[in-house]
């Protein structure tokens, strides 16, 4: 009968083998340097596109229409900029990416019988997966981040008081060109 430090030892000399094979490298679909698509929010819509200069390396840049506020004159726009990085893999329709970026926002209010707008410049980060199906297509998912502001109605205008980190987790349908 084998004692148990035997057969660990047995198994662990028999591990460096097991990787000795290198899994078969998939074929990828071509890098596109041009996409342009749609996004789409749990509070917002939005247009997209995409540049890599490089096949890791890139800007995104998108336009996005945020709803669902209280009142009717009320609305938010943003626009974004990202510098990304799509992580490697060996899979074939799998591409990560991550970013980072500036992001204006636009809040426009109506309270009170008076109405203007509230803009901001601050910092955005993102993360997820794109999901590619053919040459020319690919959906995400993905998480947007970005230091958000409050804003407050004080005698007679609307002021920021404070940041929040806002998360937006985000789908997205992409053309590449």
């Amino acid at each position: 009968m084998m004692s148990t430090p035997f057969l660990l030892l047995f198994g662990l000399a028999a591990l460096p083998s097991l990787g000795q094979e290198a899994a078969p490298s998939l074929a990828t679909y071509r890098v596109r340097r041009f996409s342009v698509g749609v996004l789409g929010t749990y509070n917002g819509v939005g247009v997209q596109s995409d540049y890599r200069f490089t096949p890791r390396w890139g800007v995104k840049l998108a336009g996005v229409q945020q709803f669902g506020y209280e009142r009717a004159a009320e609305y938010g726009r943003a626009g974004i900029g990202l510098l990304t990085y799509s992580l490697l893999t060996n899979a074939k329709v799998v591409e990560p990416v991550v970013g980072v970026g500036a992001v204006y926002s636009l809040y426009h209010w109506a309270l009170a019988g008076g109405s203007g707008a509230v803009t901001d410049l601050n910092v955005g980060a993102g993360f997820g997966t794109n999901l590619r199906f053919s040459d020319r297509f690919r959906t995400g998912f993905n998480i947007f981040a970005v230091n958000g502001f409050r804003a407050e109605y004080q005698r007679g205008d609307m002021v920021v008081t404070g940041r929040r980190v806002v998360v937006f987790p985000t789908l997205t349908l992409d053309f590449l060109l």
